[in-house]
């Protein structure tokens, strides 16, 4: 007989396709899950926090604790990027780099996991941070290897063992949105220009996220500002 495994694991929740299904996924495995969202002041953030708040809203159970959210201002480092300035945003069919955002992955993942060694008891078990990253990443910060050195050097910062979880590594957006129920996929938020907290339609992460529907095969739930 199997035993669940009911300690409890960060989500880092940027309200996508891929991170809801994450918490609806270890939810359904009888995990505790503690869902992080990072706001860094770019075009989407408003946006994305109401989503991810509407999610964690609609999926509430003792096992889901409330969302954590923390503020951290990037202009020192973005400068003029267009995530900040809301300028020259990418369209749907631009190329991969242009949606880059320079160390994107590794603040998100420090900021989240020390807010877990806040929340979660230090008696020496293993801090769980799981991530959405699919096989879709095509930039260096979303590789397993770069995960492994994070967890090495997180490790040596939090003083007890981290693990980033990458369950979806292998897998296409696609392939999660059929695997996921109509709800969750509903919830979901994925667009770096929305028009108040409407999907924009126009958009490379929702021109990405219109072409995995089709890929799917599965009807896309999304309100599009721009269809």
């Amino acid at each position: 007989m199997s035993t669940v495994d009911s300690s409890p694991i960060g989500v880092l929740l940027g309200g996508g396709v891929e991170s809801t299904a994450l918490v609806k996924r270890l939810l359904d495995e009888g995990r505790i899950v503690i869902p992080v969202r990072i706001d860094c002041g770019l075009v989407w953030d408003r946006a994305e926090s109401h989503h991810a708040r509407r999610f964690c809203a609609a999926l509430a159970t003792d096992r889901l604790r409330p969302l954590i959210e923390i503020k951290l201002g990037l202009r020192g480092l973005l400068g003029q990027h267009w995530a900040l300035t809301g300028q020259g945003i990418p369209l749907a069919g631009a190329a991969s780099a242009d949606l880059e955002i320079p160390l994107r992955n590794l603040t998100l993942i420090s900021l989240a996991v020390r807010k877990l060694a806040d929340s979660v008891a230090g008696n020496g078990s293993p801090l769980e941070l799981a991530i959405g990253t699919t096989a879709d990443n095509c930039y260096r910060d979303g590789s397993r290897d770069y995960f492994d050195r994070c967890e090495a050097v997180l490790s040596l910062e939090a003083g007890r063992l981290v693990r980033i979880v990458t369950p979806f590594l292998h897998l296409h957006k696609s392939e999660i949105i059929r695997e996921v129920d109509p709800a969750t996929l509903a919830l979901s938020f994925s667009c770096v220009s929305p028009r108040d907290t409407v999907h924009c339609g126009r958009c490379i992460k929702c021109g990405r996220r219109k072409q995995a529907f089709r890929d799917a095969g599965v009807s896309d739930p999304t309100l599009y500002n721009w269809p």
